[in-house]
């Protein structure tokens, strides 16, 4: 094909230069061939270089499209992430394989299939994989950079240690009373909007009022009341998740082609956003520090952060914490509760069989932090739920190498492929969680796959929904509080059914980085 593109471009030139009287029409034409014949080599000569680069090296590839590689169906809307990294996953030429080679434009990266790879990159060797890929630029989002998720190196370190106190088991005893208040709340208004014996809901949105609710006064001890009337803060933070097409174009550039961050400009908070927060987050900070006020929350550990390492922690790096202890506890914790209540609704039976163990606890002395933790099924429910939709749908790891262990980190003994220093690597959480390998029928929401003896002979790196290792979910616990709350407050009053604008099958957004549902997921709440 090279030889034929090359031929026609002298074709070209050469009927240029012997034309006795060459027009301005046939130069203009001679150079549009000449430039397309150009590009056509181009496109060849990468296509080429992709395959050889993994071809070369051993490793089953997965050819992509021109410059795009595999990421064509998302940037042209066509398939939403959560759809490509199940299409990566079950690959039908390398399905068998731990590893496969793709690109995302031009960056050659790694899937990784095999638990025990993903045990090594995850954990035992974190040290060489520390840091995601996700970088929204500096100067634009300041906010956004800063975040942990975002944050690298020692700078990511830093921020991990100071934020983890907040999540210690005395302060989630202390958050379990503040959530239950706010849980009374929620009650009341269910009760009023059901006078008449059921309300349909959007689901998404009013959990997503309820968790903002919950988060505002255990981290920022104020109250929101976005339950109850229009919320500026719920407005603000809502924005981050709401993948418009812009949103989804800043969130996928930062994501998947971080180098031109600062040239385009991406960002993951949205400039209003950050404003907000920055205003909020100062004043907050600004009463507790003049009235010597403390709560043992977010806001506490921010001012510690502040005082004792100025040159670390100032501006937006404060900011940015509590705007990703917001909006990631916002998005997850909404969108579990409500895949949870879609499923029982189209699981009665496994809805009753919840609801007689929430009734029975609150019959044998009522919900406090000890028993919550007790209720079995209930925490089978959620597992099952985050199982079949994870909010985040893959993880990702860069390769950068410390100490002794050189420029490229070793795959033996599952393949001889050695990572290059910068090489990304992806681990399909949904494909793998949907893998009936692993889950039997796994399209089937079954909470007995999460019973204690079946949890315990089955690889703990296929669970993928909290992440593993440092780098795991640092509000695991305080997000599944929020959701058992949630559900025990409607399950223990409600029948929760299914109504004519149900959605049959879950569709998931196209624009969204994250798992979300195309379609309103209304039910009915049917007072029992």
């Amino acid at each position: 094909m090279q030889h034929l593109l090359v031929a026609s471009s002298f074709t070209f030139i050469h009927l240029l230069l012997v034309s006795p009287q060459p027009n301005l029409k046939m130069v203009v034409l001679v150079i549009l061939l000449a430039f397309v014949a150009f590009l056509c080599l181009i496109t060849w000569w990468w296509q080429v270089s992709c395959s050889s680069y993994w071809r070369v090296r051993g490793v089953p590839y997965i050819a992509g499209f021109p410059f795009i590689g595999a990421l064509r169906g998302v940037v042209f809307f066509q398939k939403s992430v959560t759809e490509l990294f199940l299409q990566l996953y079950n690959d039908a030429e390398t399905k068998n394989e731990p590893i496969v080679g793709f690109y995302f434009f031009h960056k050659p990266s790694l899937l990784i299939r095999d638990p025990e790879l993903i045990k090594r990159i995850l954990v035992k060797d974190f040290n060489n994989f520390p840091d995601r890929r996700l970088t929204p630029d500096p100067q634009t989002d300041g906010v956004g950079f800063n975040i942990m998720p975002v944050t690298k190196g020692d700078t990511w370190k830093k921020v991990r240690g100071h934020i983890s106190p907040v999540f210690t088991g005395v302060r989630m005893k202390n958050f379990f009373a503040l959530l239950s208040e706010v849980a009374k709340v929620f009650e009341k208004k269910m009760a009023r909007d059901t006078q008449n014996g059921c309300h349909v809901y959007d689901v998404k949105d009013l959990f997503g009022h309820l968790t903002l609710d919950m988060i505002a006064i255990c981290a920022f001890g104020i109250e929101t009341n976005s339950l109850s009337r229009d919320s500026e803060f719920y407005a603000q933070v809502k924005k981050i998740t709401d993948f418009t097409l812009e949103r989804s174009i800043n969130f996928n550039g930062a994501y998947f082609f971080p180098e031109l961050s600062p040239i385009l400009k991406f960002n993951i908070i949205p400039k209003s956003t950050s404003n907000f927060l920055r205003n909020s987050i100062k004043e907050v900070m600004e009463v507790r520090e003049r009235t010597n006020t403390m709560r043992q929350d977010l806001i506490d550990v921010l001012i510690r952060m502040k005082n004792t390492n100025k040159d670390v922690f100032f501006g937006d790096v404060l900011v940015a914490q509590a705007a990703i202890f917001v909006s990631a506890g916002y998005e997850t914790t909404s969108s579990a509760t409500s895949f949870a209540l879609y499923e029982l609704a189209k699981h009665p039976q496994i809805q009753e069989k919840v609801r007689e163990e929430i009734l029975k606890e609150l019959e044998n002395g009522g919900i406090s932090y000890e028993r919550i933790n007790k209720l079995e099924y209930l925490n089978m429910v959620i597992q099952e739920t985050l199982r079949l939709y994870p909010t985040v749908p893959f993880l990702d790891r860069v390769f950068m190498p410390t100490g002794q262990q050189g420029e490229f980190y070793t795959l033996e003994p599952h393949h001889k492929f050695s990572i290059p220093r910068g090489m990304p690597v992806y681990i399909p959480v949904v494909g793998i969680h949907r893998d009936p390998k692993f889950y039997p029928d796994p399209l089937t929401f079954n909470p007995e796959r999460f019973r204690v003896n079946e949890r315990g002979d089955r690889n703990q790196y296929v669970f993928l929904s909290f992440g593993q290792g440092p780098r795991g979910c640092i509000g695991a616990r305080f997000g599944m509080l929020q959701v058992k709350l949630a559900l025990i407050s409607v399950l223990k009053s409600f029948r929760v059914e299914c109504c004519d604008t149900t959605p049959r099958t879950i569709r998931i957004s196209k624009k969204s980085l994250i798992m979300q549902s195309e379609d309103p997921i209304n039910l009915i709440f049917r007072k029992l």
